[in-house]
């Protein structure tokens, strides 16, 4: 959205330029209207449109003279300059003195005003873009070469601060997701990062490192109390925190530098640089001030003697499998030992792909996003205890029912009967179901349609699936069956429970 400022000394003349043209529309806001050249210089102080639009015939001071004085404030300002007829040769004289287009004034319309104003629009954005070059040239030039770069230092004023924007990676089906700002994501955070605040913190560059790095420096003007800025610092990333967790569906973490010289900049980003590799032991969508990060690597991840308690509490009625994960993971979140977690993962992840193919049981959650260590923590504990509650339910049941559960497990989506259970055991169908039904206390289509059903509202709850995706994903030929099968199992229809399970 560019602002513009219209100034004509005439009131119906200033009101048929705002009518003239459907401004937001055209991705243009009016900054404000001015009656005579000395309050339009007072209002470009107030507003600091980009572009101006003006008579060139006003009393006191001229469009041209005004022309010249905002130039002179802001050579980058674009002003078109209305004429009338006979004033034609007069408004050549006006490139002179910076003016950007003119146009006749009984030839205006909407039409051509728009074409002039499209014409300003990419002067803009071309110069825009060799600004942003600029900008990053430098700012590279400051994070890698300070010692190299008295240039560059001399660009910015002495009053700095950095913010590191970070995109959070996410754990989803067991493997770490890098993050990366998208297109609309980048967009949306520019505009963020570049809205002023207070008149006080204004944006001076930013740079992307890395595809979820986005670093920006900001200039202090107007205010000397170190508590102010400070407090002010704290009250910009707020601001980029509150707009991107509005406009933005995923997970950001931001680091601020206090207040710095242009020769500090290369120091503070590696600081920073060195902080965020740790975002996964922070809280999700924070920001706090750079500091060092107390580090202890190196620790055995495989602490040997835990490891094989998991696996022996797994089936074992009296085990803990879920305070075994907790202790795990704590161990090594008090160091921050990153490398090691990261290899935790890995190793538990592939525990737990082991003991669900063997025993033919859903993951619990595996589509879900997780981006904090805590998040993750929590994953593998649902799911080691989700384990160990299956199989130890089971222990009291004999080997052939057992074996029937996980027959049901592993093939739940298809078309599952008695009849399919005996060819599959080469067993009476029926007597199989008379003894499953003996030592479990329920039938087989019964814990079946639990099973499904279960798995159901699992795929409500962590997925974006449809209803009739998600009768099919679990056996059922037709969604108004499932429909009707689901409401009286849960005691609501899957639209409800989908619906619920999204508000909490």
């Amino acid at each position: 959205m560019l602002n513009i400022m219209l100034v004509d000394d005439e009131v119906l003349a200033l009101q048929y330029l705002k009518s003239i043209v459907d401004w937001e529309a055209f991705g243009y806001h009016i900054a404000g209207c001015a009656a005579s050249g000395k309050r339009a210089l007072e209002l470009y102080e107030e507003t600091v449109p980009e572009i101006v639009i003006s008579d060139i015939r006003m009393p006191l001071m001229d469009g041209l003279e005004l022309t010249r004085r905002l130039v002179e404030k802001n050579r980058d300002v674009e002003v078109i300059l209305l004429s009338a007829y006979g004033d034609f040769e007069y408004a050549k004289k006006g490139i002179e003195y910076g003016v950007s287009e003119y146009l006749l004034k009984h030839e205006l319309s909407e039409e051509l005003l728009l074409e002039k104003l499209n014409a300003v629009r990419q002067r803009i954005q071309k110069k825009n873009r060799r600004e942003k070059i600029y900008q990053k040239y430098f700012m590279e030039e400051l994070i890698y070469h300070p010692a190299r770069n008295s240039e560059a230092q001399e660009m910015f004023s002495n009053r700095l601060f950095l913010v590191l924007c970070h995109k959070r990676s996410a754990f989803c089906d067991g493997k770490i997701i890098e993050g990366a700002w998208s297109e609309m994501e980048r967009e949306i955070l520019a505009e963020a990062m570049e809205e002023p605040l207070e008149d006080k913190i204004f944006y001076v560059a930013d740079v992307q490192l890395a595809p979820n790095n986005w670093l920006v420096l900001y200039r202090i003007e107007n205010t000397a109390s170190k508590f102010t800025v400070n407090a002010l610092i704290e009250k910009k990333c707020a601001q980029i925190g509150a707009r991107l967790k509005v406009m933005l569906e995923c997970r950001f973490h931001l680091i601020y530098s206090f207040e710095i010289a242009p020769h500090e900049i290369g120091e503070n980003f590696r600081k920073m640089s060195r902080q965020i590799r740790y975002a996964m032991f922070f809280p999700s969508d924070q920001r706090e001030a750079c500091t060092e990060i107390s580090v202890e690597e190196g620790k055995n991840i495989q602490s040997m003697e835990e490891i094989r308690q998991l696996k022996e509490c797994i089936s074992n009625p009296r085990g803990d499998p879920a305070k075994i994960v907790r202790e795990l993971f704590y161990n090594l979140c008090a160091g921050k030992d990153l490398d090691a977690c990261k290899s935790l993962i890995i190793f538990l992840n592939g525990m737990l792909l082991a003991v669900w193919e063997k025993e033919h049981i859903e993951k619990i959650g595996g589509e879900q996003k997780r981006y904090t260590i805590n998040e993750i923590t929590s994953y593998f504990e649902e799911n080691f205890q989700n384990i160990h509650n299956l199989i130890c339910g089971e222990t009291a049941y004999s080997e052939l029912v057992q074996e029937i559960i996980r027959y049901i497990r592993k093939n739940y989506k298809k078309d599952v009967s008695l009849d399919e259970l005996g060819k599959a055991f080469q067993m009476n169908g029926v007597y199989l179901g008379q003894i499953f039904r003996k030592e479990t206390g329920t039938t087989f289509l019964k814990y079946l349609t639990e099973v499904r059903i279960e798995e159901a509202k699992r795929l409500l709850k962590e997925t974006n699936i449809s209803v009739s995706d998600t009768a099919e994903r679990v056996g059922y030929h037709t969604s108004q069956y499932f429909c009707k099968v689901f409401a009286k199992s849960a005691g609501m229809t899957p639209w409800e429970y989908k619906r619920c399970k999204e508000k909490n």
